[in-house]
């Protein structure tokens, strides 16, 4: 039996991806600061009341993509078999998301010419939030090791770092490069133990 389609569900998600995509353009076109929450609404055929609703601030809109990461990481990791390390893993999870590029693209960019105090709290909690999320997952995946809360934080932590800091990078680098290739990059320079790699 098919399991039945939210429509509310589908129009909410409908409606904050049409916000994204308007703000992004605008941000792009106008420049973050000469950009309005009225002016986005209303582009995008809805209220600032609506707006509020998806998105608690303007900067939001430039991490929307990572948190759509969150749910989705969750969910990867979770199907990851036993017997993998938790770097490959996550790497896996990560490389393995269907993201729309040119949102991630366009995304990374205006956080790279905004990253002012607001935009890098908001880049804290993003990834204080990864970092929950690889935590739970190593925790739930090693529950007889002795210390495990310790080396689940940690674990956390380090991979979440690793994971927004190459999509961060790769965004101030103008966003050339592969991107997958940038994580997979940062992954392993955790994994050697930060030796330089060759």
């Amino acid at each position: 039996m098919a399991t039945p389609i939210n429509l509310h569900t589908q129009r909410r998600q409908a409606t904050k991806e049409a916000l994204r995509r308007v703000a992004l353009a605008r941000f792009a076109q106008d420049g973050f600061a000469n950009v309005t929450v009225s002016q986005l609404a209303a582009e995008a055929g809805v209220t600032e009341r609506t707006f509020f609703r998806h998105f608690p601030t303007k900067e939001a809109v430039l991490f929307a993509d990572y948190e759509t990461h969150l749910e989705w990481l969750a969910e990867a990791l979770a199907r990851r078999p036993a017997s993998e390390s938790v770097f490959d893993a996550v790497l896996a999870s990560v490389l393995s998301f269907p993201h729309d590029l040119e949102v991630v693209h366009q995304a990374a960019l205006l956080r790279a010419s905004l990253i002012g105090e607001r935009a890098a709290g908001h880049l804290r909690v993003v990834q204080a939030s990864f970092a929950s999320v690889i935590t739970d997952f190593v925790r739930k995946r090693y529950t007889d090791l002795p210390g495990i809360d310790l080396q689940a934080e940690v674990a956390g932590v380090v991979l979440a770092a690793a994971l927004v800091v190459a999509v961060e990078n790769w965004g101030r680098g103008g966003c050339a490069g592969d991107l997958g290739q940038i994580v997979t990059e940062s992954v392993e320079l955790v994994r050697s133990g930060l030796a330089p790699l060759a």
